[in-house]
């Protein structure tokens, strides 16, 4: 059994004003809990869930891998839109700063089917693509992901 994880990780807090990202999204969601991050971050998101984690500089939306398998951008932040399948070995990377297209890789099984844009600071030294999400996840929260408090606060959302 391998990692399955996707998400959406954005260099800018939303924690004071959520409603404007789920505008900027296209989303509508309803808070259903509290939740700590430990759970946000789980293995295999079911469809319909947002689990959302905020820092003072940084956003972090786990959500289904079907809502990340295309880049998501916004106005005025950095955006990285990223699925890690190791049970069929699929990948795929999104980034997009200020609203414009920076980089995107698809792989499948080690063929990459899509792979533009110049490569990331996080590709340096890297033919992990799984490696690479973990390395960029890093750099748009400015923050090592496996450093975050495991009992951190997170919040879970459903899709309206």
């Amino acid at each position: 059994m391998g990692f399955n994880f996707s998400g959406i990780a954005i260099n800018k807090s939303y924690k004071d004003n959520f409603e404007e990202l789920q505008e900027e999204l296209g989303w509508t969601l309803e808070k259903t809990e509290d939740i700590d991050f430990e759970t946000a971050s789980a293995n295999w998101k079911d469809e319909g869930i947002c689990d959302v984690s905020f820092s003072d500089t940084a956003t972090l939306l786990f959500v289904s891998m079907d809502l990340c398998t295309r880049m998501h951008y916004l106005e005025n932040a950095n955006v990285f839109t990223f699925a890690l399948s190791e049970t069929s070995m699929a990948f795929y990377i999104g980034y997009t700063e200020n609203g414009e297209e920076k980089r995107e890789i698809m792989e499948v099984e080690g063929d990459r089917m899509t792979d533009d844009g110049e490569p990331l600071t996080a590709e340096e030294n890297q033919d992990d693509t799984s490696e690479i999400i973990w390395n960029q996840i890093g750099v748009v929260l400015g923050e090592d992901f496996w450093e975050r408090a495991h009992d951190e606060k997170a919040y879970r959302y459903v899709f309206k």
